[in-house]
Protein backbone atom coordinates (compact mmCIF):
# COMPACT_ATOMS: atom_id res chain seq x y z
CA UNK A 1 0.00 0.00 0.00
CA UNK A 2 1.31 3.69 -1.09
CA UNK A 3 2.24 5.95 2.22
CA UNK A 4 -0.28 7.95 0.93
CA UNK A 5 -3.04 5.03 1.45
CA UNK A 6 -2.22 3.94 4.84
CA UNK A 7 -4.75 2.08 6.38
CA UNK A 8 -7.03 1.74 3.32
CA UNK A 9 -8.52 -1.08 2.31
CA UNK A 10 -6.35 -2.87 -0.49
CA UNK A 11 -6.77 -1.96 -4.29
CA UNK A 12 -7.88 -4.83 -6.19
CA UNK A 13 -6.64 -5.50 -9.52
CA UNK A 14 -8.19 -8.23 -10.53
CA UNK A 15 -9.41 -6.99 -13.86
CA UNK A 16 -5.42 -7.21 -14.66
CA UNK A 17 -4.92 -10.87 -13.81
CA UNK A 18 -3.84 -11.70 -16.92
CA UNK A 19 -1.33 -8.90 -16.90
CA UNK A 20 2.22 -9.78 -18.72
CA UNK A 21 4.08 -9.05 -15.89
CA UNK A 22 2.48 -8.62 -12.61
CA UNK A 23 5.46 -7.13 -11.01
CA UNK A 24 5.21 -4.13 -13.32
CA UNK A 25 1.91 -3.45 -11.54
CA UNK A 26 3.51 -3.10 -7.91
CA UNK A 27 6.38 -1.09 -9.64
CA UNK A 28 3.76 1.41 -11.57
CA UNK A 29 2.06 1.46 -8.07
CA UNK A 30 -1.28 -0.31 -10.05
CA UNK A 31 -1.23 -2.89 -7.25
CA UNK A 32 0.03 -3.24 -3.63
CA UNK A 33 0.31 -7.00 -3.97
CA UNK A 34 0.58 -9.60 -6.38
CA UNK A 35 0.53 -13.10 -5.90
CA UNK A 36 2.01 -15.43 -8.51
CA UNK A 37 5.47 -17.74 -9.34
CA UNK A 38 7.21 -14.32 -10.11
CA UNK A 39 10.38 -14.04 -7.73
CA UNK A 40 12.62 -10.73 -8.29
CA UNK A 41 14.69 -8.83 -6.41
CA UNK A 42 13.95 -5.51 -5.77
CA UNK A 43 10.62 -6.51 -4.42
CA UNK A 44 9.75 -8.19 -1.07
CA UNK A 45 8.55 -11.87 -1.48
CA UNK A 46 6.99 -14.29 0.59
CA UNK A 47 6.35 -18.00 0.12
CA UNK A 48 3.23 -19.49 -0.13
CA UNK A 49 2.90 -22.49 -1.49
CA UNK A 50 4.21 -25.61 -4.07
CA UNK A 51 1.55 -26.91 -5.76
CA UNK A 52 1.79 -29.90 -9.08
CA UNK A 53 0.79 -29.30 -12.81
CA UNK A 54 -1.39 -31.45 -14.18
CA UNK A 55 -2.46 -32.52 -17.64
CA UNK A 56 -5.85 -32.44 -18.02
CA UNK A 57 -7.41 -34.36 -21.39
CA UNK A 58 -11.12 -35.26 -21.80
CA UNK A 59 -12.81 -38.80 -20.81
CA UNK A 60 -11.47 -41.46 -23.42
CA UNK A 61 -8.67 -39.33 -24.68
CA UNK A 62 -5.96 -40.54 -26.78
CA UNK A 63 -3.60 -40.45 -23.81
CA UNK A 64 -5.45 -41.52 -21.00
CA UNK A 65 -4.21 -44.99 -20.28
CA UNK A 66 -1.51 -42.96 -19.96
CA UNK A 67 0.87 -42.71 -16.58
CA UNK A 68 2.75 -39.50 -17.02
CA UNK A 69 2.76 -37.46 -20.00
CA UNK A 70 6.35 -36.72 -21.33
CA UNK A 71 6.89 -33.66 -24.22
CA UNK A 72 6.36 -36.13 -27.20
CA UNK A 73 2.87 -36.94 -26.22
CA UNK A 74 1.83 -32.97 -26.52
CA UNK A 75 3.22 -33.17 -30.27
CA UNK A 76 0.19 -32.28 -32.31
CA UNK A 77 -2.38 -31.53 -29.12
CA UNK A 78 -4.36 -28.08 -28.84
CA UNK A 79 -3.22 -26.39 -25.42
CA UNK A 80 -5.76 -24.60 -24.11
CA UNK A 81 -4.34 -21.60 -21.39
CA UNK A 82 -4.85 -18.64 -19.64
CA UNK A 83 -4.44 -15.67 -22.02
CA UNK A 84 -0.35 -15.13 -20.86
CA UNK A 85 2.75 -15.00 -22.78
CA UNK A 86 4.03 -18.70 -22.81
CA UNK A 87 7.05 -17.74 -21.02
CA UNK A 88 5.04 -17.60 -18.08
CA UNK A 89 3.27 -21.24 -18.74
CA UNK A 90 5.68 -24.02 -16.95
CA UNK A 91 4.65 -26.41 -19.21
CA UNK A 92 5.35 -24.61 -22.18
CA UNK A 93 8.71 -23.22 -20.38
CA UNK A 94 9.89 -25.77 -18.99
CA UNK A 95 8.92 -28.98 -20.89
CA UNK A 96 7.60 -28.11 -24.91
CA UNK A 97 10.08 -25.26 -25.89
CA UNK A 98 13.46 -27.34 -24.58
CA UNK A 99 11.41 -30.52 -26.40
CA UNK A 100 11.22 -28.62 -29.82
CA UNK A 101 7.75 -29.99 -29.48
CA UNK A 102 4.94 -28.67 -31.83
CA UNK A 103 1.38 -27.74 -30.79
CA UNK A 104 -1.34 -25.27 -30.95
CA UNK A 105 -2.58 -22.92 -28.03
CA UNK A 106 -6.17 -21.63 -27.35
CA UNK A 107 -6.97 -19.49 -24.65
CA UNK A 108 -9.26 -19.09 -21.98
CA UNK A 109 -9.46 -16.26 -19.00
CA UNK A 110 -11.34 -18.94 -16.41
CA UNK A 111 -10.61 -21.93 -15.36
CA UNK A 112 -14.00 -23.41 -15.77
CA UNK A 113 -14.00 -22.32 -19.41
CA UNK A 114 -10.86 -24.01 -19.57
CA UNK A 115 -11.80 -27.03 -18.32
CA UNK A 116 -15.34 -26.89 -20.46
CA UNK A 117 -13.22 -26.82 -23.61
CA UNK A 118 -11.21 -29.79 -22.57
CA UNK A 119 -14.07 -31.70 -21.44
CA UNK A 120 -15.82 -31.15 -25.01
CA UNK A 121 -12.25 -32.35 -26.58
CA UNK A 122 -11.14 -29.12 -28.20
CA UNK A 123 -7.76 -29.60 -26.47
CA UNK A 124 -5.85 -30.31 -23.06
CA UNK A 125 -4.62 -28.15 -20.21
CA UNK A 126 -2.17 -28.13 -17.54
CA UNK A 127 -3.96 -26.80 -14.70
CA UNK A 128 -2.63 -26.76 -10.99
CA UNK A 129 -4.09 -29.70 -9.19
CA UNK A 130 -5.90 -27.50 -6.31
CA UNK A 131 -7.81 -26.35 -9.13
CA UNK A 132 -9.14 -29.32 -11.22
CA UNK A 133 -9.36 -31.65 -7.85
CA UNK A 134 -13.45 -31.55 -7.90
CA UNK A 135 -13.52 -31.65 -11.75
CA UNK A 136 -11.53 -34.57 -11.92
CA UNK A 137 -13.26 -36.36 -8.66
CA UNK A 138 -16.48 -36.28 -10.45
CA UNK A 139 -15.45 -37.54 -13.51
CA UNK A 140 -15.86 -34.51 -15.35
CA UNK A 141 -11.95 -34.59 -17.17
CA UNK A 142 -9.21 -36.75 -16.42
CA UNK A 143 -5.59 -35.72 -15.31
CA UNK A 144 -2.37 -37.01 -15.49
CA UNK A 145 1.18 -36.09 -13.86
CA UNK A 146 3.73 -34.23 -16.36
CA UNK A 147 7.49 -35.97 -16.39
CA UNK A 148 9.13 -38.11 -13.88
CA UNK A 149 9.09 -36.32 -11.26
CA UNK A 150 6.19 -34.23 -12.04
CA UNK A 151 5.90 -30.78 -12.96
CA UNK A 152 5.49 -28.12 -10.10
CA UNK A 153 5.11 -24.52 -9.30
CA UNK A 154 5.99 -22.03 -6.46
CA UNK A 155 3.61 -19.33 -5.81
CA UNK A 156 5.03 -15.95 -3.68
CA UNK A 157 2.93 -13.23 -3.06
CA UNK A 158 5.06 -10.02 -3.68
CA UNK A 159 4.90 -6.60 -2.45
CA UNK A 160 6.93 -3.41 -2.80
CA UNK A 161 9.91 -3.22 -0.47
CA UNK A 162 8.79 -0.49 1.58
CA UNK A 163 6.12 -2.59 2.53
CA UNK A 164 8.05 -5.69 3.92
CA UNK A 165 7.96 -4.62 7.39
CA UNK A 166 4.43 -3.69 8.02
CA UNK A 167 2.60 -6.11 10.15
CA UNK A 168 -0.58 -6.14 7.82
CA UNK A 169 1.54 -7.88 4.96
CA UNK A 170 2.71 -10.23 7.31
CA UNK A 171 -0.58 -11.17 8.72
CA UNK A 172 -2.28 -11.35 5.38
CA UNK A 173 0.47 -13.73 4.15
CA UNK A 174 0.07 -15.55 7.26
CA UNK A 175 -3.84 -15.52 6.91
CA UNK A 176 -2.90 -16.88 3.01
CA UNK A 177 -1.58 -19.83 4.20
CA UNK A 178 -3.29 -20.90 6.40
CA UNK A 179 -6.59 -20.73 4.48
CA UNK A 180 -4.72 -22.89 1.47
CA UNK A 181 -3.23 -25.67 3.76
CA UNK A 182 -6.15 -26.39 5.25
CA UNK A 183 -8.52 -26.02 1.66
CA UNK A 184 -6.61 -26.68 -1.09
CA UNK A 185 -5.35 -30.53 -1.11
CA UNK A 186 -1.85 -31.68 -2.31
CA UNK A 187 0.06 -28.51 -1.89
CA UNK A 188 3.28 -28.33 0.03
CA UNK A 189 3.72 -24.52 2.24
CA UNK A 190 7.17 -23.17 1.21
CA UNK A 191 8.84 -22.27 3.81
Amino acid sequence: MNSANAGRTWRSTWFRAFTANRLELLRSGAADLVIGSDYRAGYATFPLFRFEILTVMAQKHRLQAQRRLGAADFEGETLITYPVPEERIDLIRELLRPAGVQFQRRTAELTVAILQLVASRRGVAALPNWAIKNYVDYDYVIARPIGEQGLWSDLFVSVPESLRQKAYVADFVKVIREQCAASLDGIKLLS
